[in-house]
């Protein structure tokens, strides 16, 4: 019975995701003491990794376009997944369901994403850490209730004992404005530049938030 209930709710699980509404997952995996996260966005029998146009709505025909090597056919087979992804690499990885949705995909935990039930965000500044191998890089983010934002970016590669480090000051090229829609913040810088995150709340009790690879925090 247990199998067939399961079973019944993947079904569900994917009639959700062939409809215009798409079904999106934060992975998250850990390597040492650092966290990795990614976006998981499945359409149909379409999988996106980390979707570079946002996820309100998703825009497969652009992903397909100029991210194909995150885009993916999938077929379920029990416990395993086969992927063909849009360079031609093919996988066949392993998956996990709770209550028929996925929670687990190829090693990385996976949960349903939240949305922002805001509008803005309240004149608050958020720092944020990442590091890859020998490079870190960090970043002061300045959020504001009339929906404009400043950023200050730090980076840092080291190796055999040398640290070499730049920052860039904040201007009008890491300045300008941003829009919440759900799961999705468009920034537009003044450059002209834009930078659509999948995003989410990722609250732990100290206000964090979630931007594209990078978890948050309140100062």
């Amino acid at each position: 019975m247990e199998k067939i209930l399961s079973s019944l709710c993947f079904l569900l699980f994917l009639s959700g995701c062939a409809s215009s509404q798409s079904q999106l997952f934060m992975r998250t995996i850990f390597w040492g003491s650092t966290l990795e996260i990614s976006w998981l966005c499945f359409s149909g029998d379409k999988v996106v990794r980390n979707p570079r146009y946002g996820v309100n709505p998703l825009q497969l025909d652009n992903e397909v376009k100029e991210n194909a090597k995150n885009v993916a056919t999938f077929k379920r087979n029990g416990g395993k997944m086969n992927l063909k992804w849009g360079d031609g690499r093919e996988q066949n990885i392993n998956v996990e369901y709770k209550d028929g949705v996925l929670s687990a995909f190829d090693g990385g935990l996976c949960t349903m994403a939240k949305p922002f039930r805001i509008k803005a965000f309240q004149d608050r500044t958020y720092s944020g850490l990442a590091v890859y191998g020998n490079v870190s890089r960090s970043v002061t983010l300045f959020l504001g209730k009339d929906g404009r934002f400043a950023e200050k970016r730090l980076g840092a590669v080291s190796g055999d004992g040398n640290v070499t480090t730049g920052i860039a000051s904040a201007s009008s090229a890491n300045a300008g404005t941003y829009i919440i829609n759900g799961n999705t913040v468009i920034f537009k810088y003044g450059d002209g530049r834009e930078w659509r995150a999948v995003s989410q709340p990722y609250d732990l009790g100290k206000e964090e938030i979630i931007l594209g690879d990078q978890l948050f925090k309140r100062q």
